[in-house]
């Protein structure tokens, strides 16, 4: 049922175009049309948009689409309202009920991808405790503020029995500690074999991933799962009912009011069709449907009680003003008749055939056609004309379904045929057929039963005559696709367009030209163009498959340039050059001797002592979605040489200088360091046996005699240097 508030604004917006209009009804129904802000293209345009999910209500509930599209032009400005544009809410449906687990997991699922940013409290970034905040709030399932993962963790209790959608797993910072709780996930959904889903904000390298609930047992800072008291969601049947406790994926506030956000536009028509159709009151409307101005009266009583009259008066004039009521879902506006050719003549006379009206299958009504007609009017007591008008047409048709055989299913695969769906051209009611009646349903806004009554009976002989599109062009990344519509009738047809990657609907691609982009490589393109047409069932046609998109090559690849000295401690440069088209990324990997040097992976490397002797080279990857990758070695450097110290003092000799008594060598700083010292004595330009220490004891040969020593420097991969110090004379 449509709250009082929601039927009070809705009221409200209706009078606020209509404003001088005679305020009795019977008057109203042949008022002057309202004054729109919108322009005339704009309100063309905005009906358009909503008349396919309008008839799609109207299918579904019953309430007229042309009742429908008033609410919502009324209600949304036309679709420039604020909660239009951002909610895809055309009727100001306010936000309410609770999200069922299945959206609860789609709406976790969405976020995957996100950043991490500590602190962060939603909806582009997150951190652990913030996303499951703002899973709940979004759900409605538990309100909350912002906490912390310890927050979190204290304020639920522990689970016993089986888990559930909803429920908190979570890590401690040590696993020593009691608590000390530092992350925290959430479970979304249980998968087949008893595993569940979790999504998590899991650190800045990460952002918001999926894992498991088996994962997060296996860790062993593990601390348990736990559940908030009192969160729920709402079940299936009240997800999917009436739109007082219907939940879309999140709401909206504007000002201070919250609506309900609507995924598509035939949803939001639907949710409004459904609170009308849902209050008792309606059933006394939908028996007088066939007199309109009865109709809307009852229909008044039901969406504003308080003031039906004014209701039943600005729904009126929209209606007649903008001649809404060509888009009701009516019985079949269309006349077979001599000259007429194609599916629906093969159909009609494949009907005929089914009824016992002999006539050969053409294609085009002769007059073999015309008699049979005439005899079938006849047969029975309709106006006799040979013309297959709606009354004829509504008495030849019989429901056929999966049991079904023979002429009638011959017509009806005939239709589907033309519409480019894969069917037998017989007349069995195979799983071909089956399909194909189920995809024409869905795309004509009818309930999806598989079987054909009379309303999807008319639906087919009301499509537009409509060819198969095709695309031309390269089907490679950053080409351009273009759709070829072909012809469309009859009359005048609006077209859209939307392409698709594989069965996915590219989002933002609705135009003829298709600029073919990185997610595309290795999946085929499709178009699917939609006519409307005033009076004929929405009509879609798709296109064969593209090829298999291919990624393009990098224009601009130049080879690495190494910049730097080939010798030991010096710090080699890579230069990649000017890739294109950019952004380009790039991966490094240095190589000694045409080996992979492990860890190299930087645009910088320092040359180390395993180098010496080898030469060295960089290979550089590039890489950009949708293109191949590329590869390009540099040039070899020079063979890496040894590096030399930088600082080699002069070793002096400490100690007293007589025979017994003990010198000492001091080598200095030598850099740089660490680095290993070795130590030669001599006496005079003798080297002393055995005199290879730091230190050395003078010994009685000594006597008068000038000693030195000789201190050598030795680091791995360093030019190995002996520097002499000066000589001392023994006393």
């Amino acid at each position: 049922m449509v709250g009082t508030n929601l039927l009070v604004r809705i009221v409200a917006r209706m009078l606020s175009v209509a404003l001088g209009i005679a305020l009795s009804l019977g008057a109203g129904l042949n008022a002057a049309p309202p004054s729109q802000a919108a322009s005339g293209s704009a309100r063309t345009e905005f009906i358009a948009r909503v008349v396919g999910a309008a008839q799609a209500a109207q299918r579904k509930f019953g309430v007229p689409a042309s009742v429908s599209i008033a609410q919502a032009i009324s209600a949304s400005d036309w679709g420039g309202s604020e909660v239009a544009r951002k909610a895809n809410n055309f009727f100001d449906t306010p936000c309410s009920g609770t999200m069922t687990e299945s959206q609860y997991a789609s709406l976790a699922d969405a976020q995957v991808g996100k950043p991490y940013v500590l602190g962060a409290n939603g909806p582009t970034t997150f951190d652990c405790s913030s996303l499951v905040i703002w899973l709940n709030n979004q759900s409605g399932a538990y309100r909350m503020g912002d906490d912390t993962a310890a927050g979190m963790y204290n304020r639920s209790r522990a689970v016993s029995g089986s888990p559930k959608v909803g429920d908190m797993v979570f890590l401690r910072n040590n696993p020593a500690r009691a608590n000390g709780i530092g992350h925290m996930a959430v479970l979304t959904k249980r998968l087949p074999g008893g595993e569940w889903r979790i999504i998590e904000a899991r650190g800045r390298a990460y952002g918001v991933v999926r894992s498991t609930l088996s994962y997060w047992k296996q860790r062993s800072y593990y601390a348990g799962l736990r559940r908030l008291p009192k969160i729920a969601f709402a079940s299936t049947a009240e997800g999917t009912g009436s739109a007082a406790r219907l939940y879309q994926s999140g709401c909206v506030t504007i000002g201070s009011t919250r609506y309900a956000t609507f995924t598509s536009v035939t949803k939001s028509f639907y949710a409004n069709a459904a609170a009308i159709t849902s209050d008792a009151a309606y059933k006394n409307a939908s028996a007088v449907m066939a007199n309109r101005p009865q109709f809307l009266r009852a229909l008044a009583k039901v969406v504003s009680p308080k003031d039906p009259e004014r209701y039943a008066l600005s729904v009126s004039s929209l209606i007649s003003s903008y001649s809404l009521t060509d888009y009701d879902v009516v019985p079949i506006g269309l006349v077979l008749k001599s000259g007429s050719a194609g599916a629906k003549v093969t159909a009609l006379q494949y009907l005929l055939k089914a009824a016992g009206n002999t006539t050969p299958i053409t294609g085009r009504f002769d007059r073999a056609t015309e008699s049979a007609v005439s005899k079938f009017q006849a047969a029975r007591k309709l106006k006799v004309d040979g013309e297959a008008g709606e009354l004829t047409l509504s008495a030849v048709f019989a429901k056929l379904d999966t049991k079904s055989s023979g002429p009638r299913v011959s017509a009806a695969n005939t239709l589907l045929g033309a519409l480019g769906h894969s069917v037998p051209a017989t007349g069995t009611f195979g799983n071909e057929t089956l399909a194909a009646v189920k995809a024409f349903q869905t795309t004509a806004g009818q309930a999806v039963t598989g079987s054909i009554d009379k309303q999807t009976w008319a639906a087919l002989f009301m499509t537009l005559d409509a060819a198969k599109p095709t695309v031309s062009g390269l089907a490679e990344v950053g080409q351009t696709m273009e759709a070829q519509a072909g012809t469309w009738g009859p009359g005048t047809v609006s077209l859209s367009y939307q392409w698709y990657r594989g069965a996915s609907v590219i989002t933002g691609a609705t135009a003829a030209q298709y600029n073919v982009q990185a997610p595309d490589a290795g999946a085929a393109l499709t178009v699917v163009v939609t006519g409307i047409r005033k009076g004929y069932t929405l009509t879609t046609r798709a296109s064969a498959a593209t090829e298999v998109v291919r990624t393009a090559n990098l224009t601009s690849t130049p080879t690495p340039i190494i910049t730097g000295s080939p010798r030991v401690a010096e710090t080699l440069g890579a230069t990649a050059g000017t890739w294109a088209p950019g952004p380009v990324s790039f991966a490094v990997q240095w190589f000694r001797g045409g080996n992979a040097i492990e860890g190299a992976t930087s645009v910088r490397y320092t040359v180390g002592p395993a180098d010496v002797g080898a030469r060295l080279t960089v290979a550089i990857t590039g890489s950009k979605a949708g293109y191949t990758p590329v590869t390009k070695v540099s040039a070899a450097t020079a063979t890496v040489a040894k590096a030399r110290f930088v600082s080699t003092p002069i070793p002096t000799i400490g100690g007293t200088r007589r025979v017994g008594k003990t010198l000492k060598a001091s080598h200095g700083d030598w850099g740089p360091g660490p680095l290993t010292y070795e130590y030669q004595w001599y006496r005079g330009s003798t080297p002393i046996k055995g005199a290879n220490s730091q230190t050395y004891k003078v010994r009685p040969e000594d006597r008068n005699r000038k000693l030195l020593v000789m201190v050598a420097g030795i680091k791995d991969g360093y030019e190995r240097l002996v520097r002499k110090s000066a000589a001392a004379r023994i006393g």
